[in-house]
């Protein structure tokens, strides 16, 4: 809530200290107890007080690539959940964009221009079990090119915090390089709400 209500702070060294403060304590912390969408949230509120022009220059980025590529990711899309039943696998594919601070680090961490990043868009296909998984895994690696060294088995291997998922990147039949994140749905909730998934 108080980064929800950051920018009615008047006095702007304020602002800076709080939003500092969220980037290297609270951010991190949800990230460790596994809680995905506290951290982007706090993240990009933190990003917009800290580089505000940097912020709006990508959100504006992001709102011309999403008017100008909705028919192709629907199509990726579209095309995933084929795969899928094709190979008899039940699955649920949704696509979602990276959020502004990841890919301002990604651009900062890399040297390059927002022109340059090739996965703006990741998709995720959520399964009933690991087994289906490696099954969805392999469908997407036949029909798709792997990109080298852009894959991650957290299943077999989880991250600290817990977080269990395959990572894949892969070049669709356009020439578009996307990730794709495969899961079940256990794995989802709690990268979506880390422990507290399993509460109540």
């Amino acid at each position: 809530h108080n980064m929800r209500t950051i920018h009615f702070i008047k006095k702007p060294e304020k602002r800076q200290r709080i939003a500092h403060e969220t980037l290297e304590v609270y951010a991190p912390l949800a990230e460790r107890i596994g809680m995905r969408n506290f951290k982007e949230e706090l993240q990009d509120i933190a990003f917009s007080v800290l580089k505000d022009d940097a912020y709006h220059s990508i959100v504006n980025r992001l709102l011309f690539l999403r008017e100008q590529g909705r028919p192709m990711v629907d199509k990726i899309k579209d095309d995933l959940q084929t795969i899928c039943l094709e190979q008899g696998l039940a699955a649920e594919v949704t696509g979602r964009e990276k959020k502004p601070y990841s890919i301002w680090k990604k651009m900062e961490r890399k040297n390059i221009a927002f022109e340059q990043l090739s996965d703006i868009m990741a998709f995720r296909i959520v399964v009933p079990d690991i087994a289906n998984c490696y099954g969805v895994l392999g469908a997407v690696h036949s029909a798709y090119h792997m990109v080298p060294g852009r894959f991650k088995d957290y299943i077999s291997t989880p991250k600290p915090n817990g977080y269990k998922s395959i990572h894949t990147t892969v070049i669709t039949p356009g020439g578009q390089r996307v990730e794709v994140q495969i899961r079940t749905k256990d794995m989802h909730n709690f990268a979506e709400y880390g422990v507290a998934a399993h509460w109540g």
